[in-house]
């Protein structure tokens, strides 16, 4: 299994807020980091491996919102979600399929 950098993109300081993302832009960064480390379609792939993440949405995630998750360290999900973006980043060679449930 390949383990990959998170791309440059990827900013954990920006984990805990809501911003305005740079669709075209991210795309394009998001086909030159596939490109540099030359991740293939998972059509490809001969084992099938699925992420399945339940209950990422925002407001369990943003520290402002009614749902915060802030667990013993007033932070929680904000770490949790660091851990969870370096971890996709870091597998995302070896991941066939995510899918999300609320």
């Amino acid at each position: 299994m390949n383990s990959l950098p998170s791309p440059s993109f990827f900013d954990s300081e920006k984990v805990s807020q809501f911003w305005r993302v740079p669709y075209k832009k991210r795309a394009n960064e998001a086909k030159q980091w596939r490109e540099k480390y030359q991740i293939t379609s998972s059509v490809e792939d001969k084992t099938k491996i699925i992420l399945l993440l339940i209950d990422v949405q925002n407001t369990f995630c943003l520290p402002d919102l009614e749902l915060f998750v802030a667990g013993k360290s007033g932070n929680g999900a904000v770490e949790d979600n660091i851990r969870l973006c370096q971890f996709i980043y870091r597998n995302l060679a070896n991941v066939t399929t995510a899918a999300w449930r609320k």
